[in-house]
């Protein structure tokens, strides 16, 4: 008899992005029993005497282990996301991310924090609230133009490039505003550095791109138009990423660093990278590489 399919569930607030579709159809390639569900549409139930907490979806209908989570949120994760998942984990799921691991790295400059102070190479940064506070941060991160970044931003949103005092004063006092906190971060010009960004599952290497920002612009995001290519890394790339994968804990992760003329830096950790730049670049389904090493189930020839 054939043994049973593998479950898997797939947690994401917008199953028509291309990664997620890419997994479902991935998913189903390799017999995998998916379901792709949005963690809005989910309860989470304790009643008196009960261990763990249930987990029902909006049909009424308990969800029972055992299943692998692939949670895609992200920095994005709200408060009501982190609960699921931490639901899904108290009730005997496996999570490909946990909890803890994704509110380290979702918000940025906390997952900068952690790995300055663990000997990681970063790029020069500060954050700061008060406009006249800023130019004088900056002439310590090496003078205008400088970036300016959300803390929680995803696929280039909220990356902005500020080339005076003026600017950058109006961009933080604006988002501040508005409630989003913004930090400063060194800019390297794209001609002069390069961008790379490695896909790891459990720990380990598994495809890695160069991202080519469109001439005259310096988003290195595939999702704002940067052009991807096959990258091969070095084994100094390698080993840098993997210590970062392990260090957080993340089962998938994509690690983006840039190389300049004073060394080799680590921009970002991000636990719900996209695929599709990767499939594009390499000509194949990362997606189904991705799930084949997370569930051990291969197709078949």
């Amino acid at each position: 008899m054939a043994p049973k399919p593998s479950k898997l569930v797939i947690l994401a607030r917008h199953p028509e992005l291309a990664s997620i579709e890419m997994l479902a159809s991935a998913g189903a390639r390799l017999g995998l029993d998916l379901a792709v569900i949005n963690p809005d549409e989910l309860i989470v139930r304790r009643q008196s005497g009960d261990k763990a907490a249930s987990l029902l979806d909006s049909r009424g209908k308990e969800l029972l282990p055992p299943a692998l989570v692939l949670p895609r949120m992200g920095s994005i994760s709200d408060e009501h996301s982190l609960c699921i998942m931490q639901a899904f984990h108290s009730a005997g799921f496996k999570l490909v991310n946990e909890v803890g691991p994704l509110v380290r790295v979702r918000n940025k400059v906390n997952a900068l924090l952690e790995l300055a102070s663990a000997g990681f190479p970063v790029l020069p940064f500060a954050l700061a609230r008060i406009p006249s506070d800023i130019p004088g941060l900056v002439k310590r991160l090496g003078g205008f133009p400088i970036m300016v970044k959300f803390l929680r931003g995803s696929q280039g949103l909220g990356v902005m490039k500020a080339g005076d005092a003026a600017t950058a004063s109006s961009i933080v006092t604006a988002f501040n505003a508005l409630g989003f906190d913004v930090y400063l971060e060194k800019f390297c010009p794209p001609g002069a550095s390069r961008d790379a960004r490695v896909l790891l599952v459990k720990g380990k290497h598994l495809a890695a791109i160069q991202r080519q920002p469109r001439r005259k612009d310096y988003h290195a995001n595939v999702h704002a138009g940067a052009r991807p290519k096959v990258y091969h890394p070095s084994e100094e790339e390698v080993k840098l990423a993997e210590r970062a994968a392990r260090f957080f804990r993340l089962g998938l992760c994509a690690v983006d660093f840039l190389k300049t003329r004073e060394g080799l830096f680590i921009l970002e950790v991000n636990a719900s990278p996209g695929l599709a730049g990767m499939s594009e670049a390499h000509g194949k389904d990362i997606a189904e590489l991705v799930l084949g090493r997370l569930t051990g189930v291969r197709n078949s020839p």
